[in-house]
């Protein structure tokens, strides 16, 4: 296996401990269902030795025949009891990774999430942790169990017959041997497989997202061939790493058969009296015969669980190998602790600045300086590309300067920390994202412990509130993702009314006019006017209106902030 492939097992191993305990559970009880298997050989055994040989019935063994049941239906009842064990394991395991993820995403921040096409991220929310639940559930117990199980026969066998002991021992390692040669070709198989699965997420989502778009220009039955080719794709990797799955599984029964056929011929032969050698004091007896060949079968069977699981060993590398990657990339944004910041905010100064996309030596803007202060609105305009976003993500906190500072009342923004920083800011975006759920609860958003009144104050000052009564259902009335069953208009008045509620003394706003028709930007301009009174206010447009109401206005050109005012 690659360096890569074992440090995925190393992160895997690291991740097992959340949910340790129940691991170690499903050991022991697999290792008590491997004694009381020993025990029952032996009943087995002794009864029908005992019966042919030592001119006893039946009848009078049937102590140890009840004795073999019990043992019998305890095995029985602790398989599922292990399974469940090792299920809850994964289960915790899975829902502590998840939740790293999510907060790792959380703490690259939108600079991050805006680059990485969402169906890829959703596959490795969803698809590749799922991939992780073989290898925690049934996987990393039968390792142990396929190491120490054997052992335990060999103690019981090895006093019985040396011989038998010794075929055992030089003929398992051969079971792990091969299992781990076909198993690197499986590693690589179930890495495409991951990719494939992963880029058709993505082409599937962003499809389903441009549908309007493709219907529109006649292109939704051609990109339907893209996916079915995609889905062909992956359903032909599927099928090569279910080939080498099954494979591998027939090389191990293979391997495993040879050797149980050795020792059945061994005993045989010491039977009848052609061997002479692998007792201690006196022949093979039937016993020792039966109890050991009772054994071959489960001494070969943990390991050759190990390999029927081995495939979701290699399934689970391969998803390591990119969730791995996530958590290890560098975030772009400030820490999210800090100082705190008390008091009214006065001033945000940029001194120097510069900021370059990761990959890309030449930066988007440098040497940029800004005062902004409370009480004025800012307008910056620029082409497209031009960096405008890139510094309103600068201030929010979500990308890091490569030079220069930002001050706020002359400290730091990476001394105050994003959470402190964050909680003093409202940002309204072109697009505003409403959750599916009901108004009342995107709102609340906002501020959560927000009443009725609250908001219906909040609606009214967006010019929102009008049509909200409309509604049948007012507040409570649901929409769908991305604000389905509202207007442009109507969900960027309602992204107003989330910054009203939030009343915070910092208002950034992206092209808050961006896509409305005449009537909604006058609605969303006049409440614009009284959202921006008495704060300190940034906004990137492209609008002549939106210019008008701007107390300084600034051009990003090349890099660098021209003052346009006069223009205007």
């Amino acid at each position: 296996m690659s360096r890569s492939g074992n440090a995925q097992q190393r992160w895997l191993k690291q991740l097992s401990r959340t949910g340790s305990s129940w691991i170690r559970l499903s050991i022991a009880l697999g290792l008590v269902s491997g004694l009381l298997l020993i025990l029952q050989a032996h009943i087995l055994a002794s009864v029908i030795h005992d019966t042919l040989f030592a001119d006893g019935s039946l009848m009078d063994q049937w102590g140890a025949l009840a004795l073999f049941l019990g043992a019998l239906l305890l095995r029985a009842l602790l398989s599922p009891i292990r399974e469940w064990a090792g299920q809850q394991s994964s289960t915790r395991i899975r829902q502590s990774l998840r939740q790293q993820l999510l907060q790792k995403l959380a703490q690259l921040g939108p600079a991050y999430t805006s680059d990485e096409r969402s169906g890829r991220l959703v596959s490795e929310l969803m698809e590749q942790v799922e991939a992780l639940d073989g290898f925690f559930a049934r996987y990393l117990p039968q390792m142990s169990l396929a190491a120490l199980l054997p052992l335990v026969f060999l103690a019981f066998v090895f006093p019985v017959n040396w011989a038998a002991g010794l075929i055992f021992l030089f003929t398992a390692p051969l079971i792990p041997l091969f299992m781990a040669l076909v198993g690197i070709k499986a590693a690589e198989a179930n890495r495409r497989n991951f990719e494939a699965l992963s880029l058709l997420g993505a082409q599937f989502l962003d499809i389903v997202q441009g549908i309007l778009t493709l219907k529109l220009f006649d292109r939704s039955r051609e990109q339907a061939d893209v996916v079915a080719s995609g889905a062909e794709g992956f359903r032909v990797r599927t099928m090569q790493v279910l080939r080498l799955a099954f494979l591998s599984s027939a090389v191990l029964e293979f391997f495993a058969s040879i050797s149980i056929a050795v020792v059945a011929v061994y005993l045989g032969f010491s039977f009848l009296g052609h061997l002479d050698f692998g007792y201690w004091e006196s022949p093979v007896t039937l016993y020792q015969g039966l109890f050991i060949l009772l054994l071959a079968p489960e001494f070969y069977l943990p390991l050759r669980e190990l390999g029927t699981h081995y495939h979701a060993k290699q399934e689970a590398v391969a998803a390591a190998d990119r969730l791995n990657t996530l958590l290890d990339q560098d975030s772009l944004s400030l820490p999210s602790e800090g100082q705190g910041l008390d008091g009214a905010i006065k001033s945000i100064e940029i001194s120097q600045a510069q900021l370059s996309y990761p990959g890309q030596t030449q930066p988007v803007w440098s040497d940029l300086n800004l005062k902004l202060v409370s009480g004025r609105l800012v307008a910056l305009i620029g082409r497209s590309g031009s960096g405008k976003s890139s510094l309103l993500q600068a201030l929010l906190g979500f990308r890091a300067l490569d030079a220069g500072e930002i001050r706020v009342n002359g400290r730091l923004l990476s001394d105050v920390g994003t959470d402190a920083w964050l909680s003093r800011v409202a940002w309204v975006s072109q697009h505003t994202s409403l959750l599916p759920g009901t108004l009342r609860e995107n709102l609340l958003f906002a501020a959560p412990e927000a009443g009725d009144q609250d908001l219906y104050a909040a609606l009214e000052e967006a010019n929102a509130l009008e049509f909200v009564q409309r509604l049948p259902e007012g507040l409570d009335t649901r929409v769908g993702e991305r604000g389905v069953g509202l207007s442009g208009g109507q969900i960027q008045r309602i992204g107003l009314a989330r910054a009203f509620l939030k009343n915070a003394p910092v208002l950034l706003l992206d092209e808050p006019t961006a896509n409305l028709d005449r009537d909604s930007e006058h609605l969303v301009l006049q409440a614009l006017e009284r959202l921006c009174q008495d704060r300190l206010v940034l906004m990137l447009t492209h609008r002549r209106a939106s210019m008008l109401r701007a107390d300084e206005i600034w051009r990003l050109e090349e890099g660098r902030l021209i003052a346009v005012e006069a223009e205007y």
